[in-house]
């Protein structure tokens, strides 16, 4: 009788074990078919994102391609700002720019345009906006580095000034108006070594402008580079043999270079 109930417990623990077994394993289905279907839930609606992306680029391409770019009207605009420019009608200059603009919205030309008009005519806030914008697009035009020079330049923001035209001078190294801008802004904040390589360069691109030759050698001068300053002077007389202040100031370097040899010789 013993034997017979030990038994009976026995066969009763086994189906407990065994019905909590299959208990854990139909929760572990249902949790593993619960991740399954979320992990497809969520695949289809990032594809079905990316259909909807796709889509809405085709239609706006589709509906960008009806509209026929109108050049008639976009050279008559351009023709009636230039005019204006000419005239320097810049209220007028800024209607026809912003109208060419509307038509030819993938068109630099009258954004760029628009961009001096509003420099040329003191708006310098909206110059300098614009010409940010246009450097996303055209990051090496070295036209627009110099004019947000001239315009950092006119509202005393030198250190930004300063930047921008090293940038104008990097891409376009056969401007001399860029070295010689450059070379002004480097003297005012009285950085003259870097001031005279400037007005150099600018010479060597017109080796024969005396003014040119002038701002070399008072950069030089107050650079201390008294050597220098004296060969520059020199070079102008080459060039014009009766300049009276290039001889003056030749002399007063020679006496100087001379006094400072002496000192030198007898220290």
């Amino acid at each position: 009788m013993l034997e017979l109930y030990i038994f009976i417990l026995a066969l009763v623990a086994i189906i407990v074990i065994v019905s909590r077994r299959n208990v854990i394993f139909k929760r572990k289905e249902k949790e593993e078919f619960k991740k399954e279907v979320s992990t497809k839930v969520e695949e289809n609606r990032k594809i079905e994102q990316t259909e909807n992306r796709v889509r809405f680029r085709d239609e706006l391409a589709k509906g960008q391609g009806e509209q026929k770019f109108d050049f008639v009207k976009f050279k008559e605009e351009m023709r009636k700002a230039d005019l204006a420019i000419a005239k320097k009608q810049w209220k007028d200059a800024k209607r026809y720019l912003i109208q060419a603009s509307a038509v030819a919205k993938d068109e630099m030309i009258p954004s760029i345009k628009l961009a001096k008009v509003y420099m040329e005519s003191g708006d310098f806030r909206k110059a300098e906006t614009l010409y940010k914008r246009l450097l996303e697009t055209d990051a090496e035009n070295p036209e627009i580095y110099e004019n947000l020079g001239k315009i950092f330049t006119k509202k005393r923001r030198y250190k930004e000034a300063i930047q921008a035209y090293v940038h104008a001078v990097e891409l376009d190294e056969k401007d001399d108006q860029k070295f010689i801008a450059l070379g002004r802004l480097y003297h005012l904040m009285m950085r003259y070594s870097l001031a005279a390589e400037c007005f150099r360069r600018a010479a060597e691109l017109k080796p024969r402008s005396v003014d040119y030759l002038f701002l070399l050698a008072d950069s030089c001068s107050y650079d201390e580079d008294l050597d220098n300053a004296l060969f520059t002077y020199e070079r102008i007389l080459t060039i014009e043999p009766y300049n009276e202040l290039a001889k003056n100031r030749a002399g007063d370097l020679r006496l100087k270079i001379k006094e400072s040899e002496n000192f030198f010789a007898n220290s």
